[in-house]
Parts: structure tokens; sequence; C-alpha cells
């Protein structure tokens, strides 16, 4: 597992490399000055991480595009934020924007390996209630289209949908978590009573919800 720490505090950063470095599974990569690397056009070849390991007073001073920033820079890699004392207000907001978890750093420092291992599979680190509160905010924005069937957000999942990407794809083109996309998924399956994304598609269309046909198959691994 390859991981690149940004942490511009000097204390904590020797103490969170510490705890990697103590993991023979974890190669820490990259540069260690946080601003060479946030003032990146483009990745260097040979910097490659699967995880990113984001100080959340990093998203406080560049605000929270700086999560955006570093999805696009690292497409492969996902977003692990760590702080102390961040309200589940600040920590709903991270995962909205794209992180894949918040480490809080009271924990013991084993579970920092643990937070790796579960980003890396792609699921997320967070408390079950920012999870929530995260995807409550992410509804109560969506205002009903004229049609009063779906509302813009939803549409533009729709659209994304028919092109064929995936969860993940359709999450970092919206901007938001993974967990959010699955969430709406489900709502539209229960509201429109189909089962799969090709019956949610078909609906869809029949309904002239969207235009178009498919670009290509859908795939169905997701949610």
């Amino acid at each position: 597992m390859r991981v690149l720490l940004l942490e511009p505090d000097y204390w904590r950063c020797l103490g969170i490399l510490q705890i990697l470095e103590s993991d023979s599974s974890i190669s820490v990569v990259g540069e260690r000055d946080h601003k060479k690397i946030l003032a990146l056009r483009s990745a260097p070849p040979d910097l490659s991480p699967d995880i990113v390991i984001l100080s959340h007073s990093l998203t406080l001073d560049y605000q929270l595009s700086v999560i955006q920033q570093l999805r696009r820079l690292f497409l492969n890699a996902q977003i692990l934020v760590e702080g102390y004392d961040e309200t589940l207000d600040a920590i709903a907001d991270v995962l909205r924007a794209g992180a894949k978890g918040y480490f809080h750093l009271s924990s013991h420092p084993s579970n920092l390996v643990r937070a790796l291992q579960i980003v890396q599979a792609g699921r997320i680190w967070a408390p079950r209630e920012a999870v929530v509160l995260m995807v409550s905010r992410f509804s109560e924005e969506d205002v009903p289209s004229a049609s009063g069937l779906i509302t813009p957000h939803e549409l533009s999942l729709l659209k994304l949908l028919q092109q064929g990407l995936s969860n993940k794809e359709i999450a970092q083109s919206l901007g938001v978590a993974e967990v959010t996309i699955k969430a709406h998924l489900t709502k539209l399956y229960r509201r429109f009573s189909v089962h799969t994304r090709l019956e949610l598609l078909a609906y869809a269309m029949n309904h002239h919800l969207i235009a178009g046909s498919f670009m290509r198959p859908a795939p169905h691994h997701d949610a």
C-alpha cells in the first residue's frame, strides 16, 4: 500500500510517519512538503499513491476543494482526512467533498492501519452519524424538477448512469462520496419500483426523464 502524507504540523507528521513505517505493508511515498504537492499540475510518473492522508487543517487553509484537487491529481487514490476534535458536521463536509474517510487522531495508533485498509478497499471510515448526515444534507438540497419525479441531482446521476459509468466514476464526476450515489440509486429504485440499473434507465427513458439511448452497456457490478 503506497501512502502519501500531507500534514503541515511537524510533530504530528512525525507521529503519523512512525505508525506508517512500523507496518511492512505500507510504503510512504512522495514529497513531505505539502505545498509542493498541492502546487503540482499533474502527478509525476513515479508518484502513484493508493491513499492520500490529508490533514483536516489543509481543508481549512485551502478549502474543501483541495480534496477534489487531489482526486484529480491522483486518479486512483482514495483520500483519508485526519485531525482532532472535528464535529460531525465537519466530517460530513469532507465526506461529501469526496474523501473516503475521516480518522480521528485520538484513536489508538493501530486503528490508522485498519482505516487505511478499509479506505483502500473502497469503504468508508467515519462515524455512522456523519455518513447519515452527509447523505441527508445532499438530499435536502435537492429541489424537485418541474416534472415532480426527479430532482436536478438525480437527473445528473441518471445522465451519467446512461453513459455506463460506475458508481465510483459518477461520484467523482459529481464531486460527492460514492455512498451518496448508492443512496440515491436505492431511493430511485424504490420510487420507480425497479431493481437494476438497466431497469431504472429503461424507466427513465420510457417516461421521458432522460433522452437518447445507452452510450455503452451499464456495468452490473455496482449496487
